[in-house]
């Protein structure tokens, strides 16, 4: 499946899949603690979905605030973090 980068809206739930738009291009934030954004299967403007797996990563990068996953390392990561000023 392919998949793609999708910035969250900010405001909307971190699990429903109208909450992020396809970006063609790979963010430039990684780390802070609000999450920027997600590596999802690809489905034109939204993701398909927000996987398990991914729901799962939004919580550890709000709790830790890097990108996720971390283990194993150098795994692909599919959320990007960032702080809002």
């Amino acid at each position: 499946m392919a998949r793609a980068w999708y910035s969250y809206d900010g405001v909307g739930s971190v699990i429903a899949p109208g909450s992020y738009l396809y970006t063609p291009i790979k963010p430039a934030c990684r780390n802070g603690f609000d999450l920027c954004a997600i590596y999802a299967v690809y489905g034109g403007q939204f993701p398909t979905v927000v996987s398990a797996n991914l729901r799962k990563y939004i919580a550890q990068g709000l709790t830790n605030g890097v990108p996720e996953p971390q283990i194993p390392v150098g795994a692909v990561q599919y959320i990007y973090m960032k702080t809002i000023s």
